[in-house]
C-alpha cells in the first residue's frame, strides 16, 4: 500500500507534467502579429514585418514610449 503523501505527490507531479507539456506546445504555436479591430467588430491580423503593419507598429511604439 502506498503512503498517503506518495499518492498526493504522484497526483501533483502528473498535473505539473501536464501543465509543462501544455506550455511547451503553446510556445511552439505562438507567433507575433499585429491585430487591428474595427468598430464594427471585425478584425484583421497582420504579420509584424508586413508593410501594412509598419505604420501601426511605429505609432504603438510612440504611444508606449519604447523608443
Amino acid at each position: 500500500m502506498l503512503k498517503p503523501h506518495r499518492v498526493l505527490i504522484d497526483k501533483f507531479s502528473s498535473y505539473t507534467d501536464e501543465a509543462a507539456a501544455f506550455m511547451r506546445r503553446r510556445r511552439h504555436q505562438r507567433r507575433e502579429y499585429v491585430r487591428v479591430c474595427h468598430r464594427s467588430g471585425s478584425g484583421l491580423d497582420l504579420a509584424p514585418d508586413s508593410p501594412e503593419a509598419a505604420p501601426l507598429t511605429a505609432a504603438a511604439r510612440r504611444l508606449l514610449d519604447l523608443d
